[in-house]
Order: structure tokens, then C-alpha cells, then sequence
């Protein structure tokens, strides 16, 4: 508890008393540069596109004069190149806070997610109340990159029924239809993948994609897309957008495989190599956790399933 609110806490209960007026409290002003300095940011992911985060810092008591703050910036994005924001601020005599804005500068370079790590470097009337430091992602808008876009699942061996291997739920078992690759959306804001392409290791080298997301495909912040082999896909899959092989398959081997997905333009944005996986699980391998961890084979999650298509690990919708 500050001093003003120590002050305002005694008074309190003296003015139950009626020993203490409301008039008498007065806030207690720190005159020896002592104050303790933090730092806060209202946004921790901004687009490039001109996103803003206002970064506040503020002291833990008043002080009698005015407090200089000078901030450090490091990380992967350029000062000045891919955003803007004051190295220093002041919080005036007798205030508690004060805000300045950091500003994402907008380019066309396919570079990927960038942080900015910003940090209290030195304070003159007052101190860094301990390490203080926080991080901004500038979400590049010129490229989907793997922070954003991910693989979350993959089946590429059904399982030997329908039972356990009819993945796209029209009834049937079938090795090539019932493959799926799941893909997700890890950011704040709609993905254009209109026009992407999805290889297996053959289809690469030739360049004849297994599968061309359908124009004008959003995916939605924090959502999925199933993309099947074949068939008849029947059934909500969680809510996520659900397409099937424009080629007819996709195709995946079951030794060893690499898959790749590029943009439109023919950037490669992801690889998933099946042959360290090549075990013939008869189940999909997810993330566990969802999203961030390692691949898994289905079955031996906290969930029996052998795939969930369009959903987390414990059948959910995302």
C-alpha cells in the first residue's frame, strides 16, 4: 500500500470517529526521487498496418518533481523502420501516470511476425521499480507466417475402419479421402489464404499443388480449416472451413512424406515432414497442447480419439 493510501485508510476510520474531515486527507508526495517507476502497454499484439499500443508508465507515489522516464528498445523489428515511439516521457510533479503511443510502420517486405521488446532503461527523479519490460508482435500483414498460420493436425493413415478411420465423416473408410491436414489461425486478425497451395513431396516437384484454397477463403482469428482428401465431409468439424483436394487427394505417404504450403505467390510459409512420424499409427498426429506443443499420435492424448478434425484434442470446437 502507497502512502496516500495508508493516509486515506487511518483517516478513513477516524472520520467514523468524527475525529478526521475529508478536507484532511492530503496525499503524501514523495520529495527524496524515490518514487518506484513501472511500465504498462494496452496492446500486445498490433498489425503492421499502422496498429498503435499505448504504453503507460506510472509511480507508485507522487512526487515532488517532475520523473523522466527513458525507454530501450530492442527485439527483432527496426526502430524507426518498423515502428515509431519516443525514447523518453516525463510524468509531471504531483501526477500518478502518464501514456505515449507506439506506432507499427507499414511496408511491403514478406518478413514475418517481428517483437519489440520495451524496457525502462534509466529514470531521473525517480527509480525502476525492479526489471520492467514488456513485448509488442508487430503481425506482418504483407505474408501469413508460421506464427500465424499453423498445421495443428494431420492424418495421413486412416485408420483400418470406419469406426476409426472415417475422418470426414460421410460413412465411408477410405485411405485417401479420409487424410486431412488442419490448419489454424494463431492471431488476432482474419487471414486472406485465398489461392494457397498444398504439395506433398511429388506434387512439389512438379509443381502441380494437391490442393488450391478456394478464392476467397477468410479464415477467421483463432479458427480452423480442414482440408480433406476426398468424399463427402459430413458434419460441423467445431465450426472451421472445410474444403476438399481440388487435385482429388492429397496424396500423403505413409513411409515419408513432406508437405509444404505456399502463398499465391509462391512463397513457402510451412513444411511438415511425415517421415520422422512414418509408423503407420492408424490415427492423426496433433499438437498437444493444441496449437503450441509438439506432435503427438492422437490416441495417446488426454482424449482416446484417433483424430479430431476441426477441433482441440479433447473434441471442442477452437
Amino acid at each position: 500500500m502507497n502512502n496516500f493510501n495508508k493516509v486515506l485508510s487511518i483517516c478513513f476510520g477516524l472520520i467514523l470517529l468524527g475525529a478526521c474531515k475529508t478536507e484532511d486527507v492530503k496525499p503524501i508526495i514523495n520529495t527524496s526521487n524515490s518514487s518506484l517507476v513501472k511500465i504498462a502497454v494496452d496492446a500486445t499484439n498490433i498489425s503492421e498496418g499502422g496498429g498503435i499500443s499505448q504504453v503507460t508508465v506510472s509511480l507508485n507515489e507522487l512526487s515532488a518533481s517532475t520523473v523522466v522516464v527513458y525507454f530501450k528498445y530492442t527485439g527483432t523489428a527496426a526502430f524507426n523502420v518498423d515502428y515509431s515511439a519516443n525514447m523518453s516521457i516525463s510524468i509531471a510533479a504531483g501526477s500518478f501516470s502518464n501514456q505515449t503511443t507506439l506506432l507499427a510502420l507499414q511496408d511491403t517486405i514478406k518478413e514475418g511476425n517481428e517483437t519489440i521488446i520495451i524496457s525502462i532503461d534509466s529514470v531521473v527523479g525517480g527509480k525502476i521499480d525492479g526489471v520492467q519490460s514488456k513485448q509488442i508482435t508487430i503481425e506482418d500483414d504483407d505474408a501469413v507466417s508460421s506464427g500465424n498460420l499453423i498445421i495443428n493436425e494431420v492424418l495421413y493413415d486412416p485408420g483400418d475402419n470406419v469406426a476409426e478411420g472415417d475422418a470426414n465423416g460421410d460413412g465411408i473408410r477410405d485411405p485417401n479421402q479420409d487424410e486431412f491436414i488442419e490448419f489454424y489461425n494463431n492471431s488476432s486478425k482474419p487471414l486472406d489464404i485465398s489461392g494457397y497451395k498444398i504439395f506433398d513431396a511429388t506434387a512439389l516437384s512438379s509443381n502441380t499443388p494437391r490442393h488450391i484454397v478456394s478464392a476467397g477463403t477468410i479464415l477467421p482469428p483463432n479458427k480452423a480449416l480442414v482440408v480433406f482428401g476426398g468424399g463427402n465431409p459430413t458434419g460441423t468439424f467445431g465450426g472451421a472451413i472445410v474444403q476438399k483436394a481440388s487435385s482429388g487427394s492429397i496424396n500423403m505417404n505413409n513411409a515419408g512424406d513432406l508437405v509444404t504450403v505456399q502463398d499465391s505467390t509462391g512463397f513457402t510459409l510451412l513444411t511438415f515432414d511425415v517421415t520422422p512420424l512414418s509408423d503407420n499409427p492408424n490415427e492423426s498426429y496433433t499438437r498437444d497442447p493444441d496449437i503450441t506443443g509438439d506432435f503427438v499420435q492422437h490416441a495417446g492424448t488426454a482424449n482416446s480419439l484417433k483424430f479430431s478434425p476441426g477441433k482441440k484434442i479433447d473434441n471442442t470446437p477452437f
